[in-house]
This record gives C-alpha cells, structure tokens and sequence, in this order.
C-alpha cells in the first residue's frame, strides 16, 4: 500500500469511529504532521474522501467531515471501514437487509434469462465451494458464487451491488450451507423462477442470523432441501453443465 492510500484508509477509519467528527474542521496541516506527510499527499487524501462524499472542502470554509448519510454507502471502501468500525452490527444488518431485497430477485431473473455463460460459472463456483479445503478457499468461492448470482439476472445494474453484497459473506462451510446453495442453482438450471426465488431466500435465512421480522433457521420453514441438485463428481443429482441449454 502506497503512503497515499495508506493515509486516505487510515483517515476513512478515523471518519468512520467518529475520531474525526463534524463538530470541527479538519486542517491539513494536524493531519500532515500526523501521518508524516506532506500537505500536497494529505489535500489529495482528502480528494479522494471527497468524492466518496465523507467531506467537504470550500474555499474559506475549510474541509469539514459529512453525515454519514453522505457517504457513497455502496462504494468499496466505504463498505469495508464501516463493517471494520464500531457500528458493524448495524451495518452488516443493512447488508443483509439489502442481500434479503436484491439476492432472491436476481436468482429469479437468472432463471427466467438463462445466460449460459454464467450460469457455467455459477455452477463452477459452487462446485469449488463444495470442494475448499479450507475456509479462506471457501469464503472466495463463495464470494464469486454470490458475484455471479447477480450478473446472471441479465440486468448490470443489479449485478454492480456485488460489492455490498458480498461485503455482507459471513458464511462457513457445513451441509446446510451448500444444500442451500445448491437448492438455488437446481432451481435456476431448472427454469423455476418461483423455485430459485423462494431457495436463494431459504439460503440467506440458512447463512444470515435473523433480524427480528426474519424466520429463524431453527424453524422448519427454513431448512434448505436435502435433494439439491450438485455438480458432477459430488454426492446427489447432478447438474452438469449440459443442463445449461
């Protein structure tokens, strides 16, 4: 990491715990000796911090930190200091919030467009989760699994909200876990949009712990279905790659 970007992540956790609040201007000058920077690299940092919309620079004013509501809330590293800060549960529930309106509509969408060119990835990325030998190789594998979900619905805009919505992956390996996500590609690769729609739910309620109006994964009505469909060469019914067609 470059000292620039190293400064402007370093700042960005400190907007974000509130170390620098709005109640006072922010002056180059205190930062500049903090992080043994020049003025020029500190007022760049600050540029970038701008245009995520964390704060604001005018001319006699000075350069002041925004609301939080300001911020640029589906951008990278926005997301990152935020589930890293001291508000992380709040915001790993808004994650999962907005996992709970996107995911299943595009599981639909994937089913009724059939893009067989990520489908053929949602499919391999499903079969390397099933087959991580460890937890790291997992969390990957699952992150391109969910990335592919969402550019499989057809439509780019929904699959640029990868970001918050794999920022929210806190799942690990289990049974339930990949009958869950194996139960959504066999209702994709099977043309059932109600199907994938109703499985890409039942996943989040499997993986995510429940917010107050959300079923519990304890309750029956959650359970994902053991006769998923898997990839060749795993246990259960197949969904090879000629089911694509």
């Amino acid at each position: 990491m470059t000292r620039h970007a190293r400064i402007v992540d370093e700042l960005g956790r400190l907007i974000v715990s509130g170390a620098l609040g709005t109640e006072r201007p922010i002056v180059p000058e205190e930062l500049g000796r903090r992080f043994s920077a020049s003025r020029t690299v500190v007022r760049e940092a600050l540029r970038v911090l701008e245009s995520k919309g964390m704060v604001t620079a005018r001319p006699r004013v000075g350069t002041w930190t925004r609301p939080p509501e300001h911020w640029d809330a589906i951008d990278p590293d926005v997301i990152a200091w935020r589930v890293a800060g001291p508000d992380r549960p709040r915001h790993m529930a808004d994650l999962y919030e907005l996992r709970l309106a996107i995911e299943p509509q595009a599981a639909r969408m994937a089913a009724w467009h059939r893009r067989p060119d990520e489908l053929a990835v949602l499919v391999a990325t499903y079969g390397l989760m099933a087959d991580a030998a460890d937890l790291r190789a997992f969390q990957e594998a699952d992150s391109a699994f969910h990335a592919a979900l969402l550019r499989a619905s057809g439509n780019p805009l929904i699959a640029q909200l990868h970001v918050p919505v794999v920022a929210a992956l806190e799942e690990v390996p289990g049974d339930d876990v990949l009958a869950a996500h194996s139960l959504v590609v066999a209702m994709v690769l099977g043309k059932d949009a109600d199907g994938a729609e109703s499985a890409s739910r039942r996943l989040l309620e499997t993986v995510v712990p429940p917010l107050d109006h959300a079923c519990r994964p304890s309750d029956h009505a959650c359970r994902p279905s053991s006769h998923a469909c898997r990839p060749s060469g795993h246990a259960g019914p197949a969904c090879g790659i000629g089911e694509l067609a």
